[in-house]
């Protein structure tokens, strides 16, 4: 997933006196924040921690490098953490160079297929496709095709059931849609725009079937009795949107903010956000489901509308 790193690169003070405490100035993981994105997300996983029973093992999706998810609190609560990610990152190798207590406890596997998409070499044969000129109604049936192939492939066997606490940490806006996007923009002047339209929809018809597919991979993971935590960006709010905070900040009742909240998701939110959580909910118990919402103020200037809820299976 994306990589942000959060100064996860081990680095050596020029005056060893400087480094009084070198694990916390070289893994950042919020633990002095307050009211930020980490401090929600830090607090939706401790709650749901306690509310588990048995604490075996625990798994974190989409976390391997950028900070969001405190790994290694997380871990002093399991007898392991393994840490899934689609991408490379250097984790293990910084845990253990800076001394941290939690080397040894949290695993990290890397390049790990979410969607069955590899398996399928999905983006291989959709380069070709596209780098031949096919056809938009080749190219269509193509995606089409692709949801079923990908449906068919189980996603990590040999994890099932493996985890008592599960969690996702901003995956379902980054699954697949951005990546294929950037791929077709190279070859979209091959097509009228009638065309490009029909591909499109095509797209995030095989995006939609990805997150609800992920969405089950997920809690192919859990334990019985076990709980799943998934937090992920709803709207971007701009200037056009600003007055969903104001009026969102002047509702008190927790059970007006929800329900003004799943409105607003309704008319302004991402397509895969708002099909990932709505998925989720309907698969959890809802009277243990715990659901939050923040502001996300990003390090690149733009401000989001975040939801998180978390629960055991229905």
């Amino acid at each position: 997933m994306r990589d942000f790193r959060w100064g996860l690169e081990p680095q050596q003070p020029a005056d060893p006196a400087q480094a009084i405490d070198a694990d916390k100035e070289t893994l950042d993981w919020g633990e002095a924040e307050w009211g930020t994105h980490r401090y929600h997300i830090r607090g939706l996983v401790n709650d749901t921690i306690a509310q588990l029973g048995r604490r075996e093992k625990a798994a974190v999706l989409g976390a391997g490098n950028h900070g969001d998810v405190d790994l290694p609190d997380v871990s002093t609560h399991f007898q392991g953490l393994t840490v899934l990610d689609t991408e490379d990152n250097v984790l293990e190798e910084v845990l253990e160079s800076t001394g941290s207590s939690a080397a040894g406890r949290i695993k990290s596997l890397t390049r790990v297929d979410y969607t069955g998409l590899d398996q399928i070499s999905f983006y291989e044969r959709y380069e070709e496709l596209l780098s031949g000129g096919a056809a938009a109604d080749k190219l269509v049936a193509f995606l089409r095709d692709s949801a079923f192939e990908a449906r068919r492939v189980e996603v990590m066997p040999h994890l099932k059931k493996s985890f008592s606490l599960v969690v996702s940490s901003g995956v379902h806006t980054q699954l697949f849609y951005a990546d294929a996007l950037a791929q077709f923009h190279g070859y979209m002047e091959q097509y009228t725009e009638a065309q490009r339209k029909a591909i499109i929809e095509a797209i995030r018809s095989l995006r939609n079937s990805l997150v609800t597919a992920y969405n089950q991979t997920l809690l192919s993971l859990l334990k019985p009795n076990g709980r799943i935590v998934v937090w992920s960006e709803m709207i971007l709010i701009d200037e056009s949107k600003s007055e969903i905070m104001e009026e969102l900040n002047g509702k008190t009742l927790g059970s007006e903010r929800t329900a003004y909240l799943f409105s607003v998701f309704g008319k302004f939110g991402m397509d895969a956000a708002v099909l990932g959580l709505k998925d989720l909910h309907d698969k959890l118990k809802t009277d243990q489901l715990l659901f939050r919402s923040w502001s996300w103020y990003t390090e690149s200037g733009k401000r989001y509308l975040v939801a998180g809820l978390s629960g055991p299976v229905r």
